[in-house]
């Protein structure tokens, strides 16, 4: 009773985050974190499918000063540079270990029996995918909202941004589960906890029938 209480959205939030397909699929990129790192940050449910995030009081002004710096964003041109440079520079080449694959093979074994999900496609991709270009991809979705809710891009950057990164998971990956297996291997890889409950948020996404990974696949 004592626990801090979830947060309502604004309806002005809620009608802006109203679009149509070939904007609404593009939102798929970064939803898992999205959903996991902006629930624990505000307490607000539903953020996979929102495109402008909602800040409580003072909420912003702290993501944009001790947050986004990490990255070295502190303005719309570095937001706009960083991006930039970032998808330009992606590695999907490189691999993990084969002590990283026996752990990304656990950390998926676990999360999917923790959640009552059948780890079994997951699995498969795992055998498959050794690289770890989702990772980056991921979290720049994520990175994308920041910046646009905080009005460091415009709204048709944030947009340009997207399609960008869809294109490149479109190119590089067959299907959602590949894609996160991917950013699982990065966590994995480059020996980071960044958002380590992205894959629990991908699991319930994937168990929710309403949510954009279902509504849209990868590759027709």
């Amino acid at each position: 009773m004592f626990g801090r209480k979830n947060v309502t959205v604004p309806k002005e939030y809620e009608q802006f985050n109203n679009f149509p397909a070939e904007k609404e699929r593009l939102l798929c990129i970064g939803s898992s974190t999205t959903e996991c790192k902006h629930k624990v940050e505000t307490k607000s449910e539903g953020a996979n499918k929102a495109l402008k995030l909602y800040y409580p009081k003072n909420r912003g002004e702290k993501v944009m000063k001790y947050w986004l710096p990490m990255f070295g964003i502190n303005d719309s041109y570095s937001a706009t540079q960083v991006i930039s440079e970032w998808i330009a520079a992606n590695d999907y080449h490189s691999v993990i270990s084969a002590e990283d694959e026996s752990g990304v093979v656990r950390e998926i074994t676990q999360r999917c029996k923790k959640n009552d999900y059948n780890e079994a496609d997951l699995l498969v991709s795992a055998n498959k995918i050794k690289t770890y270009g989702a990772f980056d991809l991921e979290r720049l979705g994520y990175i994308v909202r920041v910046c646009f809710s905080l009005d460091l891009l415009s709204e048709q950057q944030a947009w340009d941004f997207l399609e960008q990164l869809w294109e490149q998971a479109e190119l590089h990956f067959d299907n959602w589960d590949d894609y996160m297996v991917s950013f699982v291997n990065g966590q994995k890889g480059l020996n980071t906890n960044w958002y380590s409950d992205t894959l629990v948020s991908y699991v319930q996404l994937k168990k929710d029938t309403t949510s954009l990974l279902n509504k849209y696949q990868l590759k027709d």
